[in-house]
């Protein structure tokens, strides 16, 4: 049993709209798809891969797991044959994430125009020069997706639910009669689909709606503004309606980890499967960029948990405080060209961090 195997290097793939790609968004800009594939063979644990083995080591679901375990399942081939592939050289691109566009309705507070279309307008007001629109043609979908063998597509953006290439993508695997394809969508769960596009996502036997949900309430609101907790609600009931299949991705910084076992105990009422998406970069929206006191209210009140543990760290660093310092200019600068004020979303992390 090799306990380093990943199965994104050999069948993943993900595109982006300017023609570059990865093997997986967590992998460094510099990796060397040979020398990774040739420690995943060789049972090594790739330095590569330092994003899966940390949240392994504190006892956390990877993406490495999850992707190992939709394969096995989907191509209905336990893990260890799969690896035989592999080592066969049977293998090709046929879990394929589409970034079709960047064409976004949120302008998320760890995000920025790059990723977000709707950040541009709030870059040019702070002097800023916004990332330029990236769309894919429908002759570059077609390229990268081989409709008729394809057995997971993933939709990402911007907000893939936004992006109406993405349903010509959906579309044409319905024409190609793919409709047991494995498809997930990695959305805010803001836009309300229209009865053609409900009638497309019916076709499908096997769907996954991922939210991106960082906060319950007015923590998702600030976190993800200008979006609306209602919405993402009504959404979920429909959602519900054509899956079982429904997971959070939950991007945790040090503005939402305040409210982190509130967030938790959401997901857990409400029977949604959820991973850990902790900030790295920018620095300064890491979880342990907090004041000491912060974390000591945190620790006080839920015990020095296992998570609680990963997020913050054991030790506390001088950096933590520069990084924080940091954090409060962006916030301010972020509130300013949103017109809102982050006292009116989270109180209590304002009160805890004696923000002015």
């Amino acid at each position: 049993m090799n306990d380093y195997f990943c199965v994104l290097p050999f069948f993943g793939y993900e595109f982006q709209p300017t023609g570059k790609g990865t093997h997986c968004c967590l992998l460094p800009k510099d990796y060397n798809i040979d020398s990774l594939r040739n420690d995943i063979l060789s049972k090594q644990k790739s330095p590569f891969c330092s994003a899966c083995w940390k949240l392994e080591d504190a006892g956390l679901i990877s993406d490495r797991k999850l992707k190992n375990s939709a394969l096995d399942f989907y191509l209905d081939k336990d893990i260890k044959f799969i690896e035989q592939q592999v080592h066969d050289g049977q293998y090709r691109p046929i879990m394929i994430k589409n970034s079709t566009s960047n064409t976004c309705n949120s302008t998320c507070v760890t995000c920025s125009s790059g990723p977000s279309s709707a950040w541009a307008p709030l870059e040019k007001k702070i002097g800023l020069i916004p990332a330029e629109s990236e769309s894919m043609t429908r002759e570059q979908i077609d390229s990268n997706l081989d409709y008729k063998n394809l057995v997971m597509l993933n939709l990402v953006g911007g907000e893939p639910l936004y992006e109406k290439l993405n349903f010509y993508a959906l579309e044409k695997l319905i024409e190609h009669g793919n409709t047991n394809c494995f498809i997930a969508v990695t959305t805010n769960g803001s836009v309300a689909l229209n009865a053609n596009q409900k009638s497309i996502f019916a076709q499908f036997k096997n769907l996954n709606f991922n939210l991106s949900i960082d906060g319950v309430g007015p923590v998702f609101e600030y976190m993800r503004y200008p979006l609306k907790w209602s919405n993402l609600l009504e959404n979920l009931d429909f959602f519900k309606t054509v899956t079982k299949n429904i997971s959070v991705s939950y991007t945790t910084s040090n503005l939402n980890v305040m409210y982190h076992h509130e967030t938790i105990a959401w997901f857990n009422q409400n029977n949604l499967n959820y991973h850990f998406n902790p900030v790295i970069n920018p620095r300064h929206f890491r979880p342990a960029a907090l004041p000491r006191a912060v974390k000591d209210k945190l620790v006080n009140k839920h015990g020095f948990t296992k998570d609680l543990e990963f997020l913050l760290g054991t030790t506390h660093t001088e950096q933590d405080d520069v990084d924080f310092k940091k954090l409060l200019e962006i916030v301010h600068i972020q509130d300013s060209v949103k017109d809102i004020s982050i006292h009116d979303y989270l109180p209590e992390f304002c009160q805890s961090a004696s923000i002015p």
